[in-house]
């Protein structure tokens, strides 16, 4: 008899499946008024269906694999970073400058030796980290002190790895935390002669032969690394029975920033002298190793790069590939500047870690790196813009839903402010939406019932102290402006300043601030110990309410770190430029939690 029915390959849900067949065989003659759910062939049909929609979920999950914009498995993702000649980045280490003082007690030597990988260790309240130099320092006496230069310090454990040419199939290095900038390769010749060769890093082909003594680095499963050798075209091949030695930096990343008192716990000249270590520059730029997302973005933008720098998407992709200790890099043609600045290329770059700002050494890195791959233009890099946002909140909550103290809940919201300055505030140009950070303090906790929040733009500035300054910036925003007269000093101003101390006719003011007048001029005054509010300088500048420029001069006797200029802006949100890179001051949080019902009462008295 023909067979009528027929098996629907539409559907991928078990569901759907067990349908198909139950329906393919009730159009059987032979299983005409067959009760299929009250009989063991439903127990037969289950299972085909479930290794049915099992291998279809298989399948789709290896297609998914098999392309790099839909992969989701990490180590895929970095096979098809390869195929790009992309190298995920790997963590950082943070790193130190310091200072080493030996004492050598009644010896007088001709210079003492502080040997390559020298170590000092940090400590914390969990753990104690380990910093190294890089290279090995000679230290002469000065006036009898024998005191080396500056040197910088890396955080991590270094980690000697050993293979054989002919016996390791691959030479792939064991830890997930190496920082692949401190990656050196050394080949033996044998196990008998341990005549060695330090072979250099190749980034390209480009200018190789079959005698160049280098190697490569490529991404290896999810975190792990690979070091690569010639074939013998491009790159000298090995010899089997050669041992290759790899050196390099495990380190914890960003878990190493911040530190700034370290210990010499290793004496040098064969234990000879101790060492004293003086910090000079906190540890900082640690960074955690590339994510899934940032793989998938940057491999194809790097493959069209192809190692040359003609556009700004060119430098970017650069940097970032050379530097992991760069969090994020914005470029714009010199014709764009302000004046123009023609045939330049201006770079602003946010580093990892605690610092905001990359140090004059590795702006001189950069610079030299990129000259390297373009020909026409020549590399600037300019300090990044930072604007600085203040949050103040009122938060109500309702006592019977949660067990947690308001200082608890409290915690919970300052945590929240910072993971949501962490998730938006990533890169330069990224704007702040006050209604998506109101719904991260309402979760801060299920009692939350509402919050009131408000926010101010912080332009901060540290001019040159007892100094006559110009400063010029702009918020980017148009300033809340809710009266158009001038008004009395101390009302309500637009523009407000921290306070800081103020020299006149040789009477020193430490209460000083500076704000705007209302009609677009900026003046200085100080408040007296009973509150009183006093002139000093009636136009020492101009506000533009519109754009939100400040331009003024300012001659500042002593101020504490920076001082803080704050502003409200027309609207809820906060909108910057891509030359402007926007943050939340964590000092600049505050968070009042009150129950529900005083929550009410403090509302009514502040309307």
């Amino acid at each position: 008899m023909a067979n009528t029915g027929f098996l629907s390959v539409s559907e991928l849900s078990f569901d759907g499946i067990k349908n198909n067949l139950k329906s393919y065989l009730q159009a059987q003659a032979q299983f005409n008024d067959y009760d299929f759910e009250g009989s063991n062939l439903s127990a037969l049909l289950d299972v085909l269906s479930y290794n049915t929609y099992m291998n279809s979920f298989y399948l789709n999950m290896i297609g998914s694999e098999a392309f790099l914009d839909s992969s989701q498995i990490k180590s895929s993702v970095v096979s098809h970073a390869k195929e790009l000649n992309y190298l995920p980045r790997s963590r950082s280490a943070a790193k130190a400058q310091v200072v080493f003082t030996i004492n050598t007690g009644a010896d007088t030597p001709s210079f003492v030796t502080i040997p390559k990988h020298y170590t000092v260790k940090a400590t914390s309240s969990s753990a104690t980290y380990y910093f190294s130099t890089d290279s090995e320092l000679i230290v002469y006496p000065v006036g009898g002190i024998y005191q080396s230069d500056p040197v910088y310090v890396y955080e991590g454990k270094i980690v000697n790895e050993y293979f054989t040419a002919g016996t390791d199939d691959r030479f792939v290095l064991s830890s997930e935390n190496v920082d692949t900038s401190s990656i050196e390769v050394t080949v033996i010749k044998s196990i008998s002669d341990t005549s060695n060769t330090q072979f250099l890093k190749a980034e390209t082909l480009y200018g190789l032969n079959s005698n160049s003594q280098v190697y490569f680095v490529q991404g290896y499963k999810s975190n792990q690394y690979e070091v690569v050798f010639g074939d013998g075209i491009f790159g000298k091949l090995l010899d089997n029975g050669n041992i290759v030695k790899v050196t390099y930096r495990s380190t914890n990343g960003v878990d190493g920033n911040k530190f700034s008192d370290f210990e010499s716990s290793v004496n040098v000249e064969s234990g000879k002298y101790t060492v004293l270590t003086t910090t000079n520059i906190a540890a900082a730029h640690g960074s955690e190793r590339e994510d899934i997302d940032s793989i998938k973005f940057y491999a194809p933008r790097h493959f069209t790069t192809q190692e040359r720098a003609v556009t700004k998407d060119d430098y970017i992709n650069l940097v970032r590939a050379k530097f992991p200790e760069i969090k994020t890099v914005s470029a714009y043609g010199g014709e764009d500047a302000n004046p123009p600045q023609y045939g330049k290329v201006i770079l602003t770059l946010i580093p990892n870690g605690n610092i905001p700002l990359v140090p004059d050494e590795m702006k001189a890195d950069i610079i030299a790196y990129l000259k390297s791959k373009s020909i026409t233009t020549e590399p600037i890099i300019k300090d990044p813009e930072y604007l600085y946002i203040e949050v103040s909140t009122n938060v109500s909550y309702n006592p019977s839903l949660t067990t947690k103290t308001a200082l608890q809940i409290k915690t919970d919201v300052i945590n929240q402010i910072k993971l949501f300055d962490e998730t938006y505030f990533t890169d330069f140009g990224n704007d702040l939406r006050k209604s998506k950070l109101v719904s991260f303090i309402d979760a801060a906790d299920g009692s939350i019932v509402s919050n009131d929040t408000n926010v101010r733009a912080v332009y901060k500035i540290a001019p040159r102290k007892t100094y006559r300054e110009k400063i010029d910036f702009s918020f980017s925003n148009a300033l809340y402006r809710p009266v158009k007269y001038p008004y009395a000093v101390g009302e309500t101003e637009i523009v407000r300043s921290s306070t800081f101390s103020y020299e006149k006719d040789g009477v020193i003011y430490n209460t000083a601030r500076l704000t705007d007048d209302g009609e677009g001029k900026l003046r200085i005054y100080y408040t007296s110990p009973y509150s009183s509010v006093n002139m000093l300088e009636t136009n020492v500048g101009t506000v533009d309410y519109t754009t939100g420029a400040l331009s003024f001069y300012l001659k500042a006797y002593d101020y504490i770190s920076t001082i803080n200029i704050y502003a409200k802006t027309n609207t809820p949100d906060i909108l910057v430029q891509d030359t402007k890179y926007l943050r939340i001051d964590s000092s600049l949080i505050n968070v009042n939690v009150l129950p529900y019902s005083q929550w009410l009462i403090f509302n009514i008295l502040h309307l």
